[in-house]
C-alpha cells in the first residue's frame, strides 16, 4: 500500500483522524510553497486548507505548527486567513448590510462562485438592481486591482463597474454586460478575432506592474508532477531555451481564456479578472487562452465538443508558430495534468499528455489521441 500523501498526513494528525478519512480536492502553488484543499469524509463542510506559503497575514485563523523556520497554517473553510473580508461576507446578514450602505438591497444569501484558497474568492448576490459581484482579494493587493480595472477601462476594455472597496480586501462590482462565452454558441475564427482586438486594446493600456508569468510556476510544477509532467516541462524549457531573441514585452490580461469572456451581437461585450493585469510576455494570454481551450475541449460532451475542438485547433495555427507561445502553453498544460493526477483522473492526464505532444510538435491539439481519449467517459450512461 502506497503511503498517504504528507499533506494528507498532517491534517490527519491534527485533526486526530485516520489518513483515509480526509481526500485531496486541490492543490496549487502559494507563495514559498502551496495551499493544499481537503475534504474530510461524511461531512461535506469539513473542507480544510493546509498553508505552507509562509506568506504573512494579519492574524491566525486556524491551526499553526512551527516545526520549522517557516509556520504551516490549516484553516477551516471560509476562515482563511490571506482573505480575511471573505469570512464575513460568506453569509447572508453579513453581506446584506454591507450592500444596504451602498443602497443595494440584498434579495438571497451570496452564492460562492470561485475560490482560490490565499488568493481571492468570487460571490455572487441577488439585489434589487440586479446580480452583484463580490470579490474578495488580499488587503495588500486590492487597490492594485481598482487601479488595473480602471487602467484597462482606460483603454477601451469592456470591465465591469466597480460600487465600491474596502482595505480589507473586498471589491463590490457590477455583472458584466452580455452572455457568457460559456453560455453561448460563437464560431471559432470569429472569437480569435474578438481576441486579437482584446490583445491589441489590452497592449495600450497604460499600466507597469511587471508579472513573472506562468514561469514563475515552472519549478513548482517540476517538484509535483510525475515523469510525464517532467518530460512536458523538459520540451517547454527547451522550447524557451531555442526561441532566438528577446521575448516580446506588453500589457496582457495575464489569465485569458473564454470563461473570462462576455458576448453580444458585436463581439467581446464584457472581460472580467482583470486582477492578473501585467506587464509580461506577449505570449502568456494566447498560451493561456490555448491551453484552456484544450483543457475545456477534453471536458466538453455534445454538440460543442466540435467546437471547441476546432477553437483549440484554430488557435494553435494562430498563434503557435511562436516558440515561446508552444513553451508557455506546455507549462500552463502541465499544471492541468498535476491537477488531474491528484484527483486520480489518469485518462485526462494521458489526454493532456498527448495534446502537449502535439503542441510541442507545431501539430493541431486535435490531431492527437487526445481528441477521443474521453469518449468513453462522455458515452457511459
Amino acid at each position: 500500500m502506497s503511503q498517504p500523501d504528507a499533506d494528507v498526513q498532517l491534517l490527519a494528525s491534527a485533526l486526530d483522524l485516520e489518513p483515509d478519512a480526509v481526500g485531496i480536492r486541490s492543490r496549487e502553488p502559494l507563495g514559498a510553497g502551496s495551499v493544499t484543499g481537503m475534504q474530510v469524509q461524511g461531512d461535506e463542510r469539513l473542507l480544510y486548507y493546509l498553508d505552507t506559503s509562509a506568506l504573512p497575514v494579519r492574524a491566525e485563523t486556524g491551526l499553526v505548527a512551527m516545526d520549522g523556520p517557516q509556520p504551516t497554517r490549516i484553516w477551516q473553510h471560509p476562515a482563511d486567513p490571506h482573505l480575511p473580508a471573505l469570512a464575513p461576507v460568506a453569509f447572508e446578514h453579513a453581506a446584506g448590510s454591507l450592500l444596504a450602505r451602498l443602497g443595494l438591497g440584498a434579495q438571497a444569501a451570496p452564492v460562492l462562485i470561485a475560490y482560490r484558497p490565499g488568493r481571492r474568492a468570487v460571490l455572487s448576490v441577488t439585489t434589487a438592481a440586479g446580480a452583484v459581484w463580490l470579490k474578495v482579494v488580499r488587503p495588500s493587493r486590492v487597490e492594485r486591482i481598482v487601479r488595473a480595472g480602471a487602467a484597462a477601462a482606460a483603454a477601451g476594455i469592456p470591465v465591469p463597474a466597480v460600487h465600491g472597496w474596502s482595505e480589507e480586501g473586498l471589491i463590490i462590482m457590477a455583472a458584466a454586460e452580455g452572455q457568457p462565452a460559456t453560455d453561448v454558441e460563437w464560431d471559432p475564427r470569429e472569437l480569435l478575432d474578438h481576441v486579437d482586438d482584446l490583445r491589441a486594446r489590452l497592449a495600450r493600456a497604460a499600466w507597469d506592474h511587471r508579472s513573472a508569468g506562468i514561469l514563475g510556476r515552472l519549478e513548482w510544477y517540476a517538484s509535483r508532477g510525475d515523469d510525464r509532467v517532467a518530460a512536458v516541462l523538459a520540451d517547454a524549457q527547451r522550447l524557451v531555451e531555442g526561441s532566438t531573441g528577446e521575448s516580446s514585452i506588453a500589457v496582457v490580461h495575464g489569465d485569458l481564456h473564454f470563461g473570462q469572456l462576455f458576448l453580444d451581437a458585436d463581439g467581446i461585450s464584457g472581460v472580467i479578472d482583470v486582477d492578473t493585469l501585467a506587464l509580461g510576455e506577449a505570449a502568456e494570454d494566447p498560451a493561456a487562452f490555448l491551453s484552456h481551450a484544450i483543457a475545456s475541449a477534453l471536458l466538453t460532451n455534445g454538440a460543442a465538443r466540435e467546437r471547441v475542438w476546432a477553437l483549440a485547433d484554430l488557435a494553435a495555427g494562430r498563434w503557435a508558430e511562436d516558440a515561446r507561445v508552444r513553451a508557455l502553453t506546455l507549462i500552463h498544460l502541465a499544471g492541468h495534468m498535476i491537477a488531474a493526477g491528484e484527483r486520480g483522473d489518469s485518462a485526462r492526464v494521458t489526454a493532456l499528455v498527448d495534446a502537449a505532444r502535439a503542441v510541442t510538435a507545431g501539430e493541431a491539439p486535435s490531431s492527437s489521441g487526445a481528441k477521443n481519449a474521453l469518449m468513453d467517459s462522455f458515452e457511459s450512461p
